[in-house]
C-alpha cells in the first residue's frame, strides 16, 4: 500500500506541474508570438529486494524536462504600421532593465520621445543593438521585407532580427520573452511583414484536451491515494479489534 501511495504522490507532483504549463498555454492561445511549452515525462522503476511479490516493484513518475515548441504561428493582418511579423526564423530583440530579451511578438508602438518600444515599454533595437528613433514629422514608416525602416524615402534604421544556432539556449524570461547567454547571429532569409503580427502557435483544441486529460489523471491518482489510505485504516482497525 505504501508503494501505491508513493507512486500516486509522485504522479500528482508531476501532473500538478504539467497542469500549470497546460493552463498557461491555454491562457496564451491569443497572445501574439507565444510559443507552446511542453513537458516530457519519464518513469523510474525500482525493484525492492526481499519485498512481497505484489509490492516488489515501485514506479515513480517524474518530469524529465520542459521544452518550447518554436514552430511558427500564423500571420494575422492588423494594418497597424508598427506591427511587424517575422516570416521565417529569428527573433526581435528588446532592451529591458534586465538585459536584452528576444521575442516573436512584433506589436510595437512609439513612446513619448519617438522610440520604438514593445507592449511592455522595452526598447526595440536595430541590427546593431541600438534603440530605434522615429520622427513622426517625417511621415509614415515603411518597412522593406529585409527589415529596413524608411521615412520620406530615406533609410532610418534596420530592424534587428536575430537567430540562434541552438534554440534550446533560449530560456523563458516572462512577458512573452526569452533570454540567452549565447550570442545570436543576424537572421538570414527571414522576411519581415509590416501590418501583421504572428499569432500564438498554441492549438486550442489540443491544449484544452491535454488539460482535461491531466486533470483526470490527477483525480485518478488522488483516488488511488484515498483507496490505499482507506485500506490501511481498515487493516489497522481489524488488527486492533483482533488484539
Amino acid at each position: 500500500m505504501e508503494n501505491a501511495i508513493t507512486t500516486a504522490l509522485s504522479k500528482q507532483i508531476v501532473l500538478a506541474r504539467a497542469l500549470d504549463i497546460a493552463a498557461n498555454n491555454v491562457a496564451n492561445q491569443t497572445t501574439a508570438g507565444f510559443k507552446t511549452e511542453e513537458t516530457r515525462f519519464s518513469e523510474y522503476v525500482s525493484v525492492i529486494a526481499g519485498a512481497p511479490s505484489e509490492n516488489r516493484t515501485v514506479s515513480l513518475v517524474y518530469d524529465q524536462d520542459t521544452y518550447t515548441d518554436f514552430s511558427a504561428g500564423g500571420l494575422q493582418a492588423t494594418s497597424a504600421p508598427l506591427d511587424f511579423a517575422i516570416d521565417g526564423d529569428g527573433f526581435f530583440a528588446v532592451q529591458t532593465d534586465a538585459g536584452v530579451r528576444y521575442t516573436r511578438d512584433g506589436h510595437f508602438t512609439l513612446n513619448a520621445v519617438g522610440e520604438l518600444v514593445d507592449r511592455n515599454g522595452a526598447f526595440v533595437v536595430d541590427d546593431a543593438g541600438s534603440p530605434i528613433l522615429i520622427d513622426q514629422e517625417l511621415g509614415p514608416v515603411l518597412l522593406s521585407q529585409e527589415g529596413e525602416l524608411q521615412q520620406d524615402g530615406a533609410v532610418i534604421a534596420r530592424l534587428g532580427v536575430f537567430s540562434f544556432d541552438d534554440q534550446r539556449a533560449l530560456t523563458r524570461a516572462g512577458f512573452n520573452q526569452f533570454s540567452s547567454t549565447d550570442i545570436p547571429d543576424q537572421a538570414i532569409g527571414a522576411r519581415i511583414r509590416q501590418g501583421f503580427i504572428e499569432t500564438s502557435n498554441v492549438a486550442p483544441v489540443k491544449a484544452m484536451t491535454e488539460m482535461i486529460n491531466i486533470m483526470r489523471a490527477y483525480e485518478s491518482a488522488a483516488q488511488v491515494i484515498e483507496t490505499s489510505t482507506e485500506l490501511a485504516r481498515n487493516a489497522v482497525q481489524t488488527l486492533t479489534e483482533a488484539a
